[in-house]
């Protein structure tokens, strides 16, 4: 059985919806994350509330997220107008990018919950910058977040982004099928148009096949009135008419 997007719809139609729908809404995620950097930048406090490599984290996912935006528009044109080459490269870099979302997941998750597990005590390390105490006091919001949504919101957009990887790699398939089909029935069935051939000058009272015909009754043998020999040997005279 051929394969199908979500059982019943066509290939080309999931492709079609997976790519928009990655493209905008990593788009809409990568905007929000640079827009967040930038807001918080020109309040001056930099990121006060959080860590170092929670900043490098966020900054991390963003650019992933907007290279993952970029490589939705590239198979969103590529399903459009069924060009194998933009699949197959959309396919490729899905993939890529699938990785650098487990990659950064884990790497998410690992940040969080090693900065979620931290003390008062241990967060401000003797610490008196005004700032530093300021993000220990808010370790707190980390612990109120509940695990099974953090979670979730981990696990899920991975599950999604792997079928998405399962129905373009199968459209690509179809794809090749369809060119190795129509390539076998051109070369079974040629369209070969007729070639102009000029044609040469002739003369037209004598048939084309016959350049140089003779009459047959132009010679002496079948001229009128000439005496045939009889079948037996003998002469007729009585041929002549």
């Amino acid at each position: 059985m051929a394969a199908k997007f979500l059982c019943c719809l066509p290939l080309r139609l999931g492709v079609i919806i997976i790519s928009f729908c990655q493209f905008f809404f990593c788009g809409a995620l990568a905007g929000l994350l640079w827009y967040t950097l930038s807001l918080a930048r020109q309040n001056g406090n930099d990121l006060s509330t959080i860590t170092q490599t929670m900043k490098t984290t966020v900054i991390v996912v963003a650019a992933i997220y907007t290279f993952a935006a970029l490589v939705g528009l590239l198979g969103f044109f590529g399903a459009l107008f069924k060009k194998n080459g933009f699949v197959k490269s959309f396919y490729i870099l899905l993939c890529i990018v699938f990785g650098l979302e487990v990659g950064s997941s884990i790497w998410y998750l690992v940040t969080f919950y090693r900065t979620r597990g931290q003390t008062l005590e241990q967060c401000i390390n003797g610490s008196a910058e005004p700032s530093r105490v300021a993000y220990c006091k808010s370790l707190d919001a980390y612990k109120r977040v509940p695990q099974g949504a953090m979670l979730a919101s981990i696990i899920v957009p991975i599950l999604i982004h792997a079928y998405a990887c399962y129905i373009v790699y199968q459209y690509t398939k179809r794809l090749e099928y369809q060119k190795i089909e129509k390539l076998r029935a051109s070369r079974s069935f040629p369209q070969t148009q007729p070639i102009y051939q000029a044609v040469n000058p002739h003369d037209e009272s004598f048939p084309l096949a016959q350049p140089n015909p003779q009459y047959p009754y132009a010679d002496g043998a079948n001229s009128f009135g000439h005496v045939h020999q009889n079948l037996f040997g003998g002469n007729n005279a009585s041929n002549k008419v």
